[in-house]
């Protein structure tokens, strides 16, 4: 019973005696006297880790009094970055006292807010803390990627109180908040991340997404990829150190997003080495695009930079590594009569110049993600099906009784319907006999990759 009486005079007096304070400022630097503060979305400090909470957003800055007694009228002028942020809206409280005038509550500039108000009788003066004023506030202007980021706060430069007697209140230095910029560089990936095949002639697409990029206008990005040396050890001409093709692809299997960017005036250029062995030095393959964002998107990731956006895909058509069919490199091995020789290459970012309202971003500004591509063959499959069948005995049984020789001159060069006898002596004892046959043969129906 006595702890209802006491709930209900206590909800008596905050309806009946606004002039005690029950709002109060959350824990933080607090004068022992009278203050002036100010809170941005409840908080002493606020860090906006754009684009990360999001391009554009509102925010609420209160304004507050503290700790003070018998107040009877205020007056403050709030003022903040216009180059940052403007104001949309504000709300004078009008719970400090049961009757109040409100001066003057509005800019006074493009970058000053003045509220002048006070109580009216028969109110009287209030003591505790109170909220002031609630106003809220557009991000009109991003922090660059490639900027140092930026900071300040939110100060009243004129800030009064009055007592009930007219008197002068005396006040303590204001707690202003504090806020930063922190940029969140925008991420550019390659997916995926890994792929791993030992088909020749299949396909796979590569995307190039982004994401955390604010207001993207447009983008000139170049990925690439290598061919694949063989092993130098090989000391048989045309072999060591010879380049052969893992990925090919064309214009045509480069695809750029239509909803996005403006198919009609984008460049695309390819440079990719056709399925073979190469002597060149020039071992890579690229493929260039350059778009501008439609018309109707030019404030891509505007209202949510977060989300993550396909740029191109790139298919890539699987080459065999070993241009012989798809029978591996077969070289001897401490403890193995043979073994089978995987081939990588890297699919990377080569060029990346991306503009938006921001202006041209610096390469250095993003974080980017490669790819990694693997051809895993299949031991014993030596027409690159990924599976070991009657086809692949044929194929070694039509060398039966050859010999191989690295000085012979039987390892022809560039055509691979030539035929390399060398790849086809599986031991690499110098003759292709029933050694080799039963290789294939102990791999016969196997789809599994080699584990060297």
């Amino acid at each position: 019973m006595k702890y209802k009486l006491l709930a209900m005079l206590l909800t008596a007096l905050m309806l009946a005696s606004p002039a005690v304070g029950f709002w109060h400022p959350p824990p933080g630097p607090q004068p022992p006297c009278t203050y002036f503060g100010t809170l941005i979305n409840g908080n002493y400090t606020w860090a906006f880790k754009e684009p990360a909470d999001g391009f554009c957003d509102d925010f609420h800055v209160t304004v507050y009094i503290a700790n003070v007694t018998d107040l009877y009228g205020y007056d403050f002028v709030l003022a903040w970055d216009a180059s940052y942020f403007n104001l949309v809206s504000w709300t004078v409280a009008t719970n400090i006292w049961t009757a109040q005038a409100i001066i003057f509550n509005g800019t006074i500039a493009a970058n000053q807010y003045e509220q002048i108000v006070t109580a009216l009788p028969p109110s009287t003066g209030a003591t505790g803390d109170f909220q002031l004023a609630d106003l809220v506030f557009h991000i009109n202007n991003d922090v660059c990627p490639n900027s140092q980021g930026a900071s300040g706060w939110f100060p009243l430069y004129v800030a009064k109180a009055s007592d009930s007697c007219s008197g002068k209140i005396t006040l303590c230095n204001g707690v202003w908040a504090t806020w930063t910029f922190t940029p969140v560089k925008p991420e550019l990936t390659i997916i995926p991340a890994i792929e791993v095949n030992s088909v020749v002639g299949s396909q796979f697409t590569a995307s190039v997404l982004i994401k955390n990029i604010v207001k993207m206008t447009d983008f000139d990005i170049e990925i690439a990829w290598n061919q694949y040396l063989h092993d130098p050890l090989i000391n048989c001409w045309p072999l060591a150190g010879m380049w052969s093709t893992l990925l090919t692809t064309d214009e045509k299997s480069v695809i750029l997003n239509g909803a996005l960017f403006n198919t009609t005036t984008a460049t695309i250029t390819v440079n990719s080495p056709e399925c073979g062995w190469y002597n060149s030095t020039d071992q890579v393959g690229t493929v260039r695009v350059i778009a501008d964002v439609v018309d109707a998107l030019a404030s891509i990731n505007a209202t949510n930079p977060s989300q993550t956006f396909w740029l191109f895909n790139v298919t890539f058509t699987k080459c065999d590594a070993w241009f012989c069919g798809a029978q591996p490199h077969y070289y001897p091995k401490p403890n193995h009569d043979w073994s089978l020789e995987n081939a990588s290459t890297p699919i990377y970012f080569t060029y990346i110049s991306v503009s938006s309202d921001c202006g041209l971003l610096d390469y250095t500004v993003f974080t980017y993600t490669n790819a990694l591509f693997t051809f895993v063959p299949v031991p014993g499959d030596l027409d690159g099906s990924g599976h070991v069948d009657i086809a692949d005995l044929m194929i070694e049984s039509g060398y039966y009784g050859a010999t191989v020789s690295c000085n012979s001159g039987d390892i022809p060069a560039g055509n691979p319907s030539n035929g390399f006898t060398y790849y086809y002596d599986l031991n690499h004892d110098g003759v292709i006999d029933i050694y080799d046959i039963v290789i294939v043969a102990k791999n016969f129906c196997r789809t599994t990759p080699s584990d060297p």
